[in-house]
């Protein structure tokens, strides 16, 4: 059962920002996967719910050559998972926001309340990091625009000020020879949380094997979603190959922090970063060598 609250429904992201400011103790409600659970288990009790569902102004997403991806932060997961373009240009964001939850979560969750809950095991803030995703946010002092590796502080804790809403991600156009993968491991191949995700984007010279870029991401492999600055590094300037992405693989375990819990040993994550990263780089250098949509 709900505890009591405040319901506020504002029509316009001003009001939104607006109320989120002046009141205390105050949510947002997107998708309500997360914090209606937590509401109803009794971790979360606020005073007041800000509804932002009907602003338009943060649904759906559009892509240009020009401008790349935006999306909004009220996309859901099966927006995204759905779209033909999301599956040809974006595979490595397909593989995050096609694994999460149930389809009746994906559904529901929104893009933009999987990023803002700073969970380390959220699906779609690997693939976003690895993309070089950046936000944009809007509150009481107006706008600006944060980019994705910067917006986590700790676990459930981001950048965000008071009063302020996650609005658009923004994400690169990328064109021939590049391509991602983000893998998730679990217990079960069935709705569960990552014991741990692995996310790889690679750019490379014309010959496709020459890395010219790389960005490599990890969740539940430190308190919030990270990039492996060092791995990345060992990649550049590279020539591809299963060898090279297991040296990769070795940089990731100085950088990773992953911890022991009932879910799993830390010694175990570490095995799997170990496996996990060569496989998901070989299918990002996969990827890359296929013809891209116009």
């Amino acid at each position: 059962m709900l505890p009591p609250f405040e319901y506020i429904r504002p029509n316009t992201l001003e009001e939104a920002v607006s109320r989120l400011a002046e009141l205390e103790s105050t949510r947002i409600l997107a998708g309500g996967t997360d914090v209606l659970v937590q509401m109803r288990a009794g971790s979360s009790n606020p005073g007041a719910l800000v509804d932002i569902k009907k602003l338009d102004a943060l649904k759906g997403f559009e892509f240009s050559p020009e401008k790349g991806l935006v999306i909004g932060a009220l996309a859901t997961h099966s927006e995204l998972a759905n779209s033909k373009l999301i599956q040809e240009k974006y595979a490595i964001l397909f593989d995050g926001v096609s694994r999460v939850g149930s389809v009746q979560i994906r559904n529901r969750a929104t893009v933009g309340g999987n990023l803002c809950s700073a969970l380390p095991s959220a699906d779609s803030a690997g693939p976003l990091l690895a993309l070089n995703a950046v936000l944009e946010i809007y509150g009481p002092e107006g706008k600006r625009e944060v980019p994705l590796d910067q917006f986590y502080l700790g676990t459930k804790k981001t950048v965000l000020k008071k009063g302020e809403i996650l609005t658009r991600i923004f994400i690169p156009a990328y064109g021939k020879n590049s391509g991602g993968a983000y893998i998730k491991f679990t217990r079960r191949k069935a709705m569960d949380l990552a014991l741990l995700g692995v996310s790889v984007f690679l750019e490379t010279e014309e010959d496709q094997k020459t890395c010219k870029g790389a960005r490599i991401a990890l969740t539940t492999a430190a308190p919030t979603p990270i990039r492996a600055y060092q791995a990345e590094a060992v990649l550049k300037g590279q020539v591809l190959d299963q060898e090279l992405f297991s040296q990769a693989a070795a940089a990731v375990l100085n950088e990773a922090k992953p911890r022991s819990s009932w879910r799993a040993p830390e010694e175990f994550r570490r095995r799997l970063i170990k496996h996990l990263v060569p496989r998901a780089g070989m299918l990002a250098w996969e990827r890359l060598k296929k013809p891209v949509l116009d």
